[in-house]
């Protein structure tokens, strides 16, 4: 069976363009659902997609959005700076199909949604405390550092001078508007953010989440939400900038590295993403990591969350024999749309089957198909980027814990490993049933050779709440967080690269968000009603950030891989690490006290 070699779009916009070229009714329809983020139903009429191009042809890419009703929303500063660049683009669902017939064009990708990746932190595990206190003046002055999130509290004493003026340089809200069609950035400058503060003209309120301000506050918080600064952060002294995606999508996330490392200017930058996903190829040549591979260099450092996946069940991996059929087993985790992606190495003749929870069998490429187990659609197609072979399953209407089976029978084999990850808009978990929990659960865009990829250990078991100190029984000091994803990359790149404190940290409450009112938290949040303690590589990544941005005060010129080096030289290995490098631990645990002294 031959995949298909006719087509750039990736599934979801297949899905779609189809479905504009069809008659079928919206509420029963995968391709009118493909582009849905956060349980949003998408528009029909226009969508922004991530177009791969040559850099040479911007103009063409231009020209023709133009033509069909479409435009530019954003391209990178310097696009002739490399062979290929990511621009992101608004454009008609009736003239996605049309996109197959650019020569300009090297790929399409639907907007992704990312997920995010949910006082002692500094001391003795990590070595930061004993640092600042042998080099006082390391406290990230000069270095621009960016949380590109669910956004940053503007209001919270931790953003904001000892005058009571804002911290951040600026406050972006990315977001579709309702009734909308396409995403748009209101940008906000400190000038406006301190209006707002005084009583002037408002601003969107900072963080409803309270995810972006946890981070924020961990990689450069001053503390000033308690009179001993206890909680205070890595880089106190870094300008800021915040990110508010809504929902948060990769176009989202490419736009505000781009308007961070702009705004820098002639500042280091570090942009700090707690956030992740598993719908793509795993080995850096989705737009978001094309796109950091590009703005990344001497002083412009971006660091990742390796993902909070560790013991999800998302990814499963086999091997091709002739003679052996080759199963993937999908659990369905809820009735929206579930996905499933396989990556067969190039080379390896395979033929491929989709068979319902009732034993009815399928071949891909064959268009929606709706059964009485649920609607669903498989295309086989070779990525025009990578040469991979891709099987994408897309479900909708399943019946939950019912299981899908992607059936490979090997013809010939030149490579042999096949690996898949699932999911579903809901987040889904638990996908692979009965598939070992080891390795290759590393998120994109942790996945991107030059993007710093963190991983969660913990560096404390007490924290403060409402009711005074509290103890976490069973939880070890120092240790690997079970939930902290495991690499490498499906193509086999080291990833994570350190680890660092992620599991009871106090940071930054955003007020009125989602976690200063959410019952599961109230017994983790301070008696300052200011701080929260929560856990996640989400928190391990800034942290990591943070002590970038002090690498990055001395030597404001650092490339991404020096910064890697120097991690990796000087993380800490013991009996817990066992040999470096390794799936878990990645080149060990961050010793930030090691990497001055080095």
């Amino acid at each position: 069976m031959e995949p298909r070699r006719d087509t750039v779009l990736d599934a979801r916009l297949r899905r779609a363009a189809a479905f504009a070229d069809s008659d079928l009714p919206a509420g029963t329809s995968i391709g009118a659902r493909a582009l849905d983020v956060a349980g949003r139903a998408a528009d029909l009429r226009r969508t922004t997609v991530k177009l791969l191009v040559r850099s040479a042809e911007s103009a063409s890419v231009e020209g023709w959005l133009a033509g069909v009703g479409g435009h530019v929303l954003s391209t990178p500063p310097d696009p002739a700076s490399s062979g290929q660049v990511v621009v992101l683009a608004v454009v008609p669902i009736t003239a996605l199909s049309s996109l197959d017939r650019q020569p300009w064009l090297l790929r399409a990708e639907a907007p992704k949604e990312m997920f995010t990746r949910m006082d002692r932190a500094r001391g003795p595990v990590t070595g930061v405390d004993a640092l600042q206190a042998a080099h006082g003046d390391l406290t990230g002055a000069g270095v621009l550092l960016a949380v590109v999130d669910t956004g940053v509290d503007w209001a919270h004493p931790d953003f904001r001078h000892d005058d009571g003026t804002t911290r951040l340089e600026r406050f972006v809200h990315a977001h579709v508007p309702q009734g909308s069609d396409e995403s748009t950035f209101d940008v906000f400058d400190a000038g406006a953010i301190d209006k707002a503060l005084n009583g002037g003209p408002p601003i969107p309120t900072g963080d409803p989440g309270g995810h972006g301000t946890h981070c924020a506050s961990i990689a450069a918080g001053n503390g000033r939400g308690t009179a001993d600064r206890r909680f205070r952060g890595v880089a106190p002294e870094a300008s800021l900038m915040g990110v508010r995606a809504e929902p948060l999508l990769d176009v989202h996330i490419i736009e505000g590295i781009r308007q961070a490392f702009d705004l820098a200017g002639d500042r280091p930058a570090v942009v700090s993403l707690s956030l992740g996903g598993h719908f793509g190829a795993h080995d850096g040549t989705s737009a978001i990591e094309n796109e950091i591979a590009r703005a990344t260099g001497p002083g412009r450092i971006v660091v990742a969350a390796a993902g909070n996946e560790g013991e999800d069940g998302v990814h499963a991996q086999g091997r091709l024999v002739v003679g052996e059929e080759l199963t993937f087993t999908v659990r369905v985790p809820d009735t929206g749309l579930v996905f499933c992606d396989v990556w067969i190495p190039r080379g390896d003749e395979v033929d491929v089957f989709v068979e319902t929870p009732s034993g009815t069998r399928f071949e891909p490429n064959t268009g929606e198909t709706s059964t009485p187990d649920g609607a669903f659609v498989a295309d086989f197609v070779e990525n025009p980027v990578n040469r991979e072979q891709n099987l994408t399953f897309l479900m909708i209407d399943g019946t939950v814990d019912e299981r899908w089976t992607i059936r490979i029978t090997p013809l010939s084999v030149a490579h042999g490993e096949v690996h898949a990850w699932a999911g579903s808009v809901d987040g889904g978990r638990l996908m692979f049933p009965g598939a070992p929990l080891e390795g290759y659960s590393i998120g994109m865009p942790a996945t991107e050779e030059r993007v710093i990829a963190v991983g969660s250990l913990t560096s404390r078991n007490k924290f403060e709440g409402p009711q005074g100190d509290s103890t976490l029984p069973g939880l070890a000091v120092d240790a690997l967080s079970s939930f902290s994803s495991q690499g490498p990359t499906r193509i086999g790149v080291q990833k994570p690269d350190v680890v660092a404190p992620g599991q009871v940290v106090t940071a930054a409450l955003s007020a009125g968000s989602d976690m200063a009112t959410s019952p599961r938290l109230a017994a983790r949040r301070h008696p300052s009603g200011k701080y929260v303690t929560i856990q996640g590589t989400s928190m391990a990544t800034p942290f990591v950030a943070g002590v970038v941005a002090l690498m990055l005060q001395r030597e404001p010129r650092l490339t991404p891989e020096e910064v890697q080096q120097r991690l990796r030289v000087t993380a800490r290995r013991d009996a817990t690490t066992g040999p470096v490098w390794n799936p878990r631990y990645g080149w060990g645990k961050l010793d930030a006290e090691a990497l001055f002294r080095s």
